[in-house]
């Protein structure tokens, strides 16, 4: 019996290929010997799988096809890894599958980069060796064994690289584990009502005088606090906020509980953060305290599927959406939300929720803003020193200046109309800039960092509410958003049996609990040492 080292190469030096890739260019870590440990037990299953099939003309096909499939998740699993210093997870397919066409070539703007091209040319240099040539069995030697027992053997194969942990490092197994995943987590969204106007909440009483309320709730996108004027940043990146700081209640210490938005406003929307077999949403309390409900979004409704916050919007009395871009457009700056608050705001309702959901600090920073937002231009602060490190940090920047500017707008607008009103501002994640890590984006699987959890949250409330109501404002209190629904309720004085005073954290009642974030990290304890740093 003797090999054939030709195809043996064809198999094997890509595996290599990929082990020296992330050897020189990533953060080289035991991860990176499990993976090339799991891409040798896989390529012999696989090799295996081949070899079931009698047929020549047969096999020679399944093995092309199977050759390039597995050349594929190599380049998969390598360049997530050499991008975000983690391996690639079942919740980068959710993410990828909420992601549309315009979406997906941002992301591939963001993170182009020249090593990869010649990584993935390398890859199909291989393809197309392989293609071209005649297809030849790795055993020169034909051994007599049933293909039954071939395909017992295959299934063995991989059953041990489950059993051994090396799974976790194998692409088409996440893919199948995230997409099976999904495809749940859609039928489930499905079967709760979160569409209608009216949700599972009881008995629910407005307890606000008889008068106009108009109540306002900003949602952010990846905007970490820490490089926020108003959280004492050394760049005034929020210089209209600043000057009205005395009239804000700004939290120093709330987390959002995941690094992703639809995960993270799962959570935070609904009562039981979609744990059991029925759900209600903010707008259905709203809708049942008697409130007309507004929902106006600069975010891509739809993905793949529906997404969960097209769902839940669609309970609101009138829903927006201002962001249709696809492939190549252009998103829209989010002003283009203002004329359709104006109008809710001029709506003769007495009572009045409005949702604004902002595209923020989204993605490519760079297309957030317009010109004259433009106002960091010089190096900045940063331990990664880089052109492009230099030059993300700096769009990150003037891409929140036009947050404070559009918070402070809002908050301009709502203030003229003389009610009894509140704004609230959060956003649902936060955005690592280079600043723990040589890197930018949110991708909480293996090595999370602070600012990808750590958010702004505050409050701007009318002389006509704070005249009216009390509110117990403590800025340090430890908090994270998945217990935001019980907030709303205290902030605008709405009582049901289901709420629970001591996860408000307006309430006198209020208890902090472990603030357990991403993949069930305990955030105190995960970041103790940088916590009693600061």
């Amino acid at each position: 019996m003797s090999l054939n080292f030709k195809q043996l190469s064809f198999w094997f030096l890509p595996i290599v290929l990929c082990f020296c890739f992330e050897f020189a260019l990533a953060e080289f870590r035991i991860y990176n010997v499990r993976n090339f440990l799991e891409n040798i037990g896989f390529a012999i299953s696989l090799l295996v799988l081949i070899s079931v099939f009698q047929a020549f003309s047969w096999k020679s096909k399944l093995a092309k096809v199977i050759y390039i499939l597995f050349l594929f998740s190599l380049f998969i699993e390598s360049s997530f890894y050499y991008l975000f210093s983690t391996y690639f997870s079942a919740s980068s397919i959710f993410i990828l599958l909420e992601t549309n066409p315009a979406e997906a070539i941002e992301f591939t703007k963001m993170y182009f980069d020249i090593h990869l091209v010649w990584f993935f040319l390398l890859h199909l240099g291989f393809i197309i060796l392989y293609l071209k040539s005649k297809y030849q069995p790795i055993l020169t030697f034909k051994l007599r064994i049933k293909p039954s027992y071939k395909l017992l053997f295959f299934i063995s194969l991989l059953a041990m690289i489950k059993l051994s942990g090396l799974i976790v490092a194998n692409f088409p197994y996440h893919l199948l584990k995230g997409v099976s995943g999904y495809i749940y987590e859609i039928e489930k969204y499905e079967d709760l009502e979160i569409d209608t106007k009216t949700g599972n909440f009881q008995n629910v009483d407005f307890l606000g005088e008889n008068s106009a309320h108009t109540f306002v709730m900003i949602i952010g996108e990846s905007t970490t606090r820490r490089q926020m004027g108003i959280y004492d940043f050394y760049r005034e990146t929020t210089p209209l906020l600043s000057q009205r700081k005395s009239d804000l209640l700004i939290y120093d210490d709330v987390l959002s509980s995941e690094a992703h938005t639809i995960p993270s406003l799962q959570a935070a929307l609904s009562l039981n953060n979609f744990e059991n077999k029925t759900e209600s949403t903010i707008i259905q309390l709203m809708n049942q305290a008697g409130f007309k409900t507004f929902w106006l979004s600069n975010q891509r409704p739809i993905g793949m599927y529906e997404t969960l916050l097209t769902k839940l919007s669609k309970a609101a009395d009138v829903y927006k959406y201002t962001n249709t871009a696809q492939w190549g457009s252009v998103t829209p700056y989010d002003e283009v939300l203002l004329p359709y608050l104006d109008e809710a705001l001029q709506d003769k309702s007495k009572n009045k929720f409005i949702v604004i959901n902002l595209l923020a600090t989204h993605g490519q920073y760079h297309l957030r803003y317009s010109d004259r937002f433009k106002t960091f231009t010089e190096i900045p602060k940063t331990k990664f020193h880089s052109e492009k490190s230099y030059k993300s940090i700096n769009d990150y920047h003037n891409a929140i200046t036009y947050v404070d500017f559009m918070v402070d707008e809002i908050i301009d607008r709502v203030e003229a109309q003389n009610q009894k009103s509140y704004v609230l501002y959060f956003s649902d994640h936060g955005e690592e800039v280079f600043f723990d890590r040589d890197f930018f984006g949110h991708n909480d699987s293996d090595v999370p960092t602070r600012s990808m959890f750590e958010i702004p949250f505050f409050v701007w409330l009318s002389p006509e509410y704070k005249s009216t109501y009390e509110l117990n404002f403590k800025p340090k209190r430890p908090y994270v958003i998945n217990d935001l629904l019980h907030s709303m309720s205290d902030l605008s004085r709405i009582h049901f049996e289901e709420h629970k005073p001591n996860r408000s954290i307006f309430s006198d009642d209020f208890k902090p609990k472990p603030r357990i974030i991403g993949s069930g990290i305990d955030y105190d304890e995960y970041f103790e040492d940088y916590l009693k740093a600061d």
